[in-house]
């Protein structure tokens, strides 16, 4: 699928995101659990510290969020960076509780979305898949 960044609304975090992923970076795709339909990955650290920008935790369908957050201390504290592709209307609620995310880039069109809920139910049936994340081109 095709994925819009929305750098005027996220743009420290779209740069950011890019310079991540200056070269193709391929990780393990998986179906979220606890926050309904999404899926999602790890994502390289970032350069620099992102803040919250264009931050929500009810995203849409086609919507994908940065999540930067520490694990509470149960889990020794570390820092997570990951994003969330949303097939769906979802939530970003874990059992510790209500988690923003940076809204900074969207998938729309019916056939994007399509091909989204059909990678969905894949990773529903098989468990996790492979995700490589590049600009288009």
């Amino acid at each position: 699928v095709v994925a819009r960044l929305l750098e005027d609304e996220a743009p420290i975090t779209c740069e950011n995101f890019w310079k991540a992923i200056a070269r193709p970076h391929t990780a393990a795709l998986h179906h979220g659990g606890e926050t309904g339909p999404e899926m999602w990955c790890f994502v390289p650290e970032p350069a620099e510290e992102i803040p919250y920008e264009n931050s929500t935790v009810f995203p849409e369908h086609g919507d994908i969020l940065y999540y930067h957050y520490r694990q509470p201390p149960t889990r020794d504290g570390v820092m997570v960076y990951d994003i969330g592709i949303y097939w769906d209307r979802g939530q970003s609620k874990l059992k510790q509780g209500w988690i923003a995310g940076n809204l900074f880039a969207r998938i729309s069109g019916r056939r994007q979305i399509e091909l989204l809920r059909k990678e969905a139910g894949r990773l529903l049936l098989e468990g996790s898949g492979t995700v490589t994340l590049r600009r288009k081109g």
